[in-house]
């Protein structure tokens, strides 16, 4: 997702998953395909090294699952702190929180 009326689309009714230094916001969507939109901000990572990492990560955890998932929107926002866990930690907790929200989704009865 890239356009700013995609992410308030998702904003305007989110299911949200909180994990102590990200929170994944989601919303199913018309299409056929899950997509996947990140905040990564410069609070949470300094440099655009750390940012582009975590985008890396958060975008290969999403790759393995879209499979998996229905149509739902997704948007991974970090937190300060989040560059505290190394990099193994980071792609199962991203992947866990994922698949959580979009499982949330799929059970929920808003569209």
């Amino acid at each position: 997702m890239r356009r700013s009326a995609e992410f308030a689309r998702v904003f305007s009714q989110p299911i949200k998953v909180n994990a102590a230094q990200f929170t994944v916001v989601a919303r199913r969507n018309d299409g056929n395909y899950p997509r996947l939109g990140m905040v990564v901000s410069k609070r949470s990572a300094k440099s655009a090294v750390a940012r582009n990492r975590l985008k890396r990560y958060a975008r290969e955890a999403f790759r393995h699952l879209q499979g998996q998932i229905g149509a739902v929107d997704l948007i991974l926002i970090t937190h300060p702190g989040i560059l505290d866990q190394d990099n193994l930690a980071l792609s199962r907790s991203f992947a866990r929180r994922l698949r959580v929200a979009a499982d949330k989704c799929a059970t929920s009865s808003s569209g």
